[in-house]
């Protein structure tokens, strides 16, 4: 029966295209930003548990580069170690040349720390013990968390990103919806033109 109070084919019609403009928008939405979770409608529980992910791997990175700094603050450590050595070998020179009331030995004594050679051979030691624990500690350290960066960052991955596979076959089927919809909407339109044909 052909009625004129309410075409209800074409607000069907027009209600499924407004669906497809939905489905389209999220698909292109996910194809441009990689993202599966864009907001808090696409899955919160998700996001949360993204957005979690993403923090700690950030922080992990940010602890890589401290843990890298501290291994270059300790291999300059152990530069200057080298060279207070070098400092207590002239030093062991001038003691054996007897020689240690000389200018040069007191400026050796000050730049190694120590009372004579072999003291200042003794403080390097320990001290060289305790930089090569910090040297391999910092190394552990930036290798573990960088691990944890790229590990978490899968993590966020896992629940944020997009299967862009699956979003390319979304965008086809909802330009395909968004064209086949306007014609059923011209279609469902058409039953005015019936009405119209009536009065001629």
């Amino acid at each position: 029966m052909v009625t004129i109070l309410a075409n209800v084919n074409a607000l069907a019609a027009s209600r499924q295209i407004g669906v497809s403009k939905i489905g389209l928008n999220t698909a292109i939405t996910r194809l441009t930003t990689g993202r599966r979770v864009n907001n808090a409608a696409d899955d919160s529980a998700a996001l949360t548990a993204g957005n979690t992910a993403m923090a700690a791997s950030r922080k992990a990175g940010a602890e890589v580069y401290r843990a890298n700094a501290d291994y270059f603050t300790a291999v300059q450590v152990d530069g200057a170690n080298t060279q207070k050595t070098q400092d207590a070998y002239r030093m062991a020179e001038m003691e054996g040349g007897l020689t240690t009331t000389d200018a040069e030995y007191a400026a050796l004594k000050t730049s190694t720390g120590g009372t004579d050679s072999a003291d200042a051979l003794t403080q390097i030691a320990a001290n060289q013990v305790t930089n090569a624990t910090s040297m391999s500690a910092a190394l552990s350290k930036a290798n573990l968390k960088g691990i944890e960066a790229e590990t978490q960052l899968g993590i966020a991955d896992a629940w944020l990103g997009a299967d862009m596979g699956a979003e390319m076959a979304n965008l086809t089927k909802y330009q395909i919806l968004m064209q086949a919809g306007t014609s059923a909407l011209n279609n469902a339109n058409q039953s005015a033109q019936t009405i119209l044909g009536l009065f001629r």
